[in-house]
């Protein structure tokens, strides 16, 4: 068994949608981090020992965007990830929340430059970064089933 085996991070990543507007909240992140410098990124980061999966929500959201006020609808997708290369101490697992504000005006954190509120739609048009185009297609989905609508 490799001395690795079994080490991994729990990363709580987080959809916020507008609840009037429905448009989603995207961060570009800045050009002096350390990893996927430019690219368009939801809200997210790991989950500190000691903390449940909804104060890390809770933290990441008001670190990154400044938003304190926001509702967690739920979490909607688990997946893999890894934070460079593939090797145990980059990966992830990730848990994906829906969550849904009123807020707009944002106070970005330094890991950041930009924001945009965007429709699903056009966010899947200029993301790209693949673990965040399928989060975005698992969130549109989410929504679709939510109202009743299946595949069928």
């Amino acid at each position: 068994m490799d001395s690795n085996e079994g080490r991994f991070y729990i990363g709580i990543g987080a959809i916020i949608e507008h609840e009037i507007t429905k448009k989603i909240l995207l961060l570009r992140r800045s050009s002096e981090v350390d990893f996927a410098r430019n690219i368009w990124d939801d809200i997210g980061g790991r989950m500190r020992q000691f903390e449940t999966p909804e104060e890390t929500l809770r933290r990441e959201v008001h670190e990154e965007t400044g938003i304190s006020d926001f509702n967690i609808i739920k979490p909607f997708d688990v997946s893999n990830y890894y934070r460079g290369e593939r090797k145990a101490e980059n990966q992830m697992v990730v848990i994906t929340y829906w969550c849904q504000t009123i807020i707009t005006d944002i106070n970005l954190s330094s890991e950041h430059d930009q924001f945009q509120w965007i429709t699903p739609g056009k966010a899947l048009t200029i993301t790209d970064d693949p673990n965040l185009h399928r989060t975005i297609q698992r969130f549109v989905e989410e929504k679709r089933i939510g109202k009743g609508q299946t595949d069928n």
